[in-house]
């Protein structure tokens, strides 16, 4: 029986294979998703086609435009060293910075802006953000949302499904260290991360599923979206943690957007870390223990409500600190960080415990008497400052 005019092997029922291209291993990559913003008021500015001109950006980045007229991305080319990754995003974030100045602009690097409505920003013309807002109607006019993604490089393919689901579990620590986004429409939503419950309502978006375990399951996966007309390629799948098979990656995307230069290197040292951590694991022949994914997503949803003060279950099923699963993790990266040369990038980790993650500093702002209009404010003054600090700098320890 032949198929319909136009049919594909996967309209057939035949799973098509995706391939994937091995990269080395624990290289890291870094996407950073940014407001455009009035430079004098911090409301949103639907003006980034603007800010794109005036830093000369194209389609092949690394400075891009975005689902929103509000929103523009960096993305880093590939590094070994997160030291090295952090330096080049400070330094896009130097050059847009520059040019928005003299268009009367700011950049605001938060998961949410704290007092724009949604009807503030317009979608950006093209086929690809069309279709995604016509899908998603009303939860698509509400994607004012900004992340922090980190491309971690796995040189074999059977490693990808495995190693995505260790980060979704472990991504609690990574979305209560990046956590920006209590405000939504200039409200408290009582979260610490809203962005997380704004990003999840999209049908392919949230963390992922427990089946879809091994390469030939995501193949099958992949095939079964292409017959049901849910995407049309891998690319459009959004989980929290996602493999990347194109650049041989696997995206950790969980974090909320970063507000400062060294919070980009936190979340980016814990990638590389946890990344690295792992494979050792694997090549030891002894994966860690699996969390039922019910405790997983049970464990996501605390992490955006309170941030580090939520109580996550740990495999052996009885609640514990996230902070103190913090500190346990950090203890036991140490080590293998300064292998890695981002020994510095993760001892900030003890800077963000000590003077609270994004959001926890935007409400002690509002304890203060400020308002989400003057904590927009704020929070473009810390990013600005932050691109003063030095970049630290320590070369991974040579292997005895």
């Amino acid at each position: 029986m032949t198929g319909s005019p136009g049919a594909t092997a996967a309209d057939s029922g035949v799973v098509v294979g995706v391939p994937f291209t091995p990269s080395d291993r624990g290289t890291i990559g870094l996407e950073w998703e940014l407001f455009v913003t009035d430079a004098a008021t911090g409301a949103l500015a639907p003006r980034a086609s603007e800010l794109l001109d005036a830093v000369g950006a194209t389609d092949s980045g690394p400075i891009v435009g975005e689902y929103l007229t509000t929103m523009i991305e960096l993305v880093s080319g590939v590094h070994a060293n997160v030291d090295d990754a952090v330096a080049e995003m400070r330094a896009l974030l130097t050059r847009v910075v520059d040019a928005a100045s003299g268009l009367g602009l700011g950049i605001l690097a938060a998961g949410t802006h704290p007092c724009a409505q949604p009807g503030d920003a317009p979608v950006r013309p093209g086929a690809q953000y069309d279709t995604v807002a016509e899908r998603n109607a009303w939860w698509g006019r509400r994607m004012l949302i900004c992340g922090t993604h980190v491309h971690v490089g796995v040189p074999v393919r059977e490693w990808a499904l495995p190693l995505t689901h260790f980060l979704a579990q472990t991504a609690p620590v990574l979305l209560a260290l990046s956590a920006s986004s209590p405000y939504f429409g200039g409200e408290d939503t009582g979260f610490a991360s809203q962005r997380t419950m704004l990003f999840q309502q999209l049908p392919t978006n949230g963390l992922p599923p427990d089946q879809v375990r091994d390469w030939p399951a995501f193949e099958s996966y992949v095939a079964d979206l292409r017959r049901g007309a849910m995407a049309a390629q891998a690319t459009e799948i959004r989980w929290d943690v996602r493999p990347a098979p194109k650049f041989g990656t696997v995206e950790h995307r969980v974090a909320d957007c970063s507000t400062t230069g060294e919070e980009l290197g936190v979340i980016a040292a814990w990638s590389q870390c946890l990344t690295e951590w792992f494979f050792r694991r694997l090549e030891a022949g002894e994966p860690p223990a699996q969390l039922a994914p019910w405790f997983v997503r049970e464990n996501k949803w605390r992490a955006a409500r309170y941030g580090l003060d939520a109580l996550v279950i740990p495999p052996t099923g009885v609640p514990v600190a996230l902070r103190d699963e913090v500190t346990r993790w950090l203890e036991e990266l140490t080590p293998l960080a300064a292998e890695l040369g981002c020994a510095d990038a993760l001892a900030a980790t003890l800077t963000v415990l000590t003077r609270g993650n994004p959001a926890e500093r935007q409400r002690a702002l509002a304890a203060s008497g400020a308002d989400p209009a003057a904590i927009t404010l704020a929070l473009m003054a810390e990013t600005r400052a932050s691109l003063s600090a030095p970049n630290s700098r320590n070369s991974p320890k040579e292997k005895a």
